[in-house]
């Protein structure tokens, strides 16, 4: 009988540690509202010839009327930054590239200002991409498609900001871009 009611006050603390948990990670919510930020991608054209060089411009834009946000600025590219793109051919098959980009974001510095950019309502933050097709992996003539997504490296645990995109404010995605590849 000891067991099962220690049993049961084990599993009790568990399910409120739990929701406290759950509670105090609610709270840390970053309060920039969803849709306050969007990403948006273009090309320098549509056509490229094989051994071309993709000029792929992407964009965070503030699309409040009336919020401020601030946003990490150091825009690099790869999982450990803050700009990841997938290549898919006209079928869908993903295409792997011949080179990974994996910029590291260095670490924050609380008394440094300048690595957060204040965008004020319709104001956008933009970082250019430059690369041969090949070495993205587009190594035949054909229609491709661009999607890039921006994940925020700083956690709100991290910065002492208000009205800041962060980790836990999740992935943006950005509009689809097709592009075609001639001989």
């Amino acid at each position: 009988m000891r067991l099962s009611t220690i049993l049961v006050l084990v599993l009790a603390s568990i399910v409120i540690l739990g929701k406290q948990r759950t509670t105090n990670n609610q709270s840390r919510k970053s309060p920039v509202p969803p849709k306050q930020l969007e990403l948006s991608i273009a090309t320098d054209r549509q056509r490229y010839t094989k051994h071309g060089k993709l000029r792929l411009n992407a964009m965070l834009t503030n699309t409040s009327y009336i919020k401020d946000v601030f946003v990490y600025s150091p825009l690099g590219w790869g999982h450990l930054s803050s700009l990841t793109y997938t290549i898919r051919d006209a079928s869908g098959k993903f295409i792997e590239p011949t080179i990974l980009y994996d910029e590291l974001t260095p670490p924050i510095d609380q008394s440094d200002t300048e690595s957060f950019v204040k965008l004020r309502p319709n104001q956008f933050l933009g970082v250019r991409f430059i690369e041969g097709l090949d070495r993205l992996g587009i190594k035949k003539p054909g229609r491709y498609s661009i999607l890039v997504e921006y994940h925020s490296p700083i956690s709100t645990t991290d910065v002492d900001r208000k009205d800041f995109w962060s980790k836990e404010d999740g992935a943006l995605r950005s509009n689809l871009v097709w592009i075609e590849v001639v001989r």
